[in-house]
């Protein structure tokens, strides 16, 4: 039996200054590190000075979020772009 791939399906929006993004992201990746929490930043300033911060269970997004800050993103929300990405791709 092969395993899952994680989803990365529990993210955090947060808007990030351009000029301090460089030291707000090392602080993001310490305190992961720290408590041992894998993440993944998604389109870091692709648009504008947002980033989203990608987990794989919801208690370390929730964790996350209670200590930067930020917007949860619905996981239903992603699952939508997820196949709209998987249909554009077939065309």
């Amino acid at each position: 039996m092969m395993a899952m791939a994680p989803s990365w399906s529990h993210q955090v929006e947060m808007k990030v200054d351009r000029q301090t993004a460089p030291e707000r992201l090392r602080r993001i990746e310490s305190w992961c590190a720290e408590w041992q929490i894998g993440f993944r930043v998604r389109d870091p300033m692709a648009t504008e000075s947002i980033v989203r911060v990608a987990f794989e269970d919801p208690r370390f997004a929730r964790a996350f979020h209670s200590h930067f800050g930020g917007v949860m993103v619905p996981v239903d929300e992603i699952e939508h772009a997820m196949t709209a990405d998987a249909r554009d791709e077939d065309k």
